[in-house]
């Protein structure tokens, strides 16, 4: 029997191999151990689904356990929030009953059915982890959730606001969280989404995410941020070392700026390392477009 072309990379138990005892016993020495009982052809490539392997492995053996939290965004492919790889993030599964933080104003956790066992949905999976982590943490998984409530790729109307008061809405019926309120489907990358939730904790309140815009040319574009009319664009420099896409934001930011707006720039590695600096670097350069 071809164990892997029946289960992937999902765990399974010798009782769902339909296999004889000295099968078994033959095909297990090229078997991956997960767990007691537990096995896979082979270990995942990708950081995310071998913890999805773990999951799987602790649930297999329960009846009536789920994924949640790390476990269920890993399952549900949203964000990393931890700053550490998945290999390292602890498997997090509960019952049906699981209290997930508090602040949840009633439990909602009606298994989803995936490839790797039961999970929370994407509503209760965003309020179990706006109620456990800091807002900008936070923020990176329910923007995400958000854009994927939102149901389309469409720019314009990720950026509208009827589309982010419909998703907060069905957000906040599960939980009244910070991380829920302040959710937005318009926000394009989790470190757009971390650097927001910190500009909102130094005060700065009026700033929306992936605004539509237009450039001197008449070009459209959408901008990361926009905080008092400046532009605030988020990114790695790795994007930069690519001399087409260097010359191509060059004129992008040439053209934007052609229309008044001043234009502001922090890197995702500068962010990450120390956001309390490039907060800092953005109140500043604020400061010097007010009128003295």
């Amino acid at each position: 029997m071809d164990l892997e072309s029946r289960f992937g990379l999902r765990p399974f138990a010798f009782e769902e191999t339909g296999l004889a005892l000295r099968q078994w016993r033959a095909a297990k020495r090229d078997l991956q151990r997960i767990r007691r009982g537990i096995y896979a052809v082979r270990w995942a490539p990708d950081a995310r689904l071998r913890h999805c392997q773990k999951v799987c492995a602790e649930l297999l053996p329960r009846t009536n356990h789920l994924a949640i939290g790390a476990s269920a965004l890993a399952i549900l492919d949203l964000p990393n929030p931890y700053f550490r790889s998945w290999d390292r993030v602890d498997v997090t599964v509960g019952g049906p009953k699981t209290r997930t933080s508090t602040g949840i104003l009633r439990s909602r956790l009606d298994p989803i059915p995936t490839p790797w066992g039961p999970c929370t949905d994407l509503l209760d999976t965003a309020a179990h982890i706006a109620g456990e982590l800091p807002l900008p943490q936070a923020l990176m998984v329910t923007d995400a959730v958000a854009r994927r409530l939102a149901g389309t790729t469409d720019r314009f109307w990720l950026a509208s606001e009827r589309c982010r008061t419909e998703v907060r809405r069905r957000l906040l019926e599960v939980a009244n969280l910070p991380a829920l309120r302040l959710a937005d489907p318009a926000a394009e990358s989790p470190a757009e989404s971390f650097f927001r939730g910190h500009v909102l904790e130094a005060g700065l309140r009026d700033l929306k995410c992936g605004v539509p815009m237009k450039g001197a040319s008449g070009d459209q574009y959408f901008v990361d941020l926009l905080i008092d009319g400046l532009i605030v664009e988020v990114d790695g420099r790795e994007k930069y070392k690519n001399l087409q896409v260097l010359i191509a934001e060059k004129r992008r930011e040439d053209d934007l700026r052609a229309t008044g707006r001043g234009f502001h720039r922090s890197f995702v590695e500068d962010l990450y390392a120390d956001p309390k600096a490039e907060v800092d670097r953005l109140t500043h350069r604020l400061r010097l477009a007010l009128p003295a």
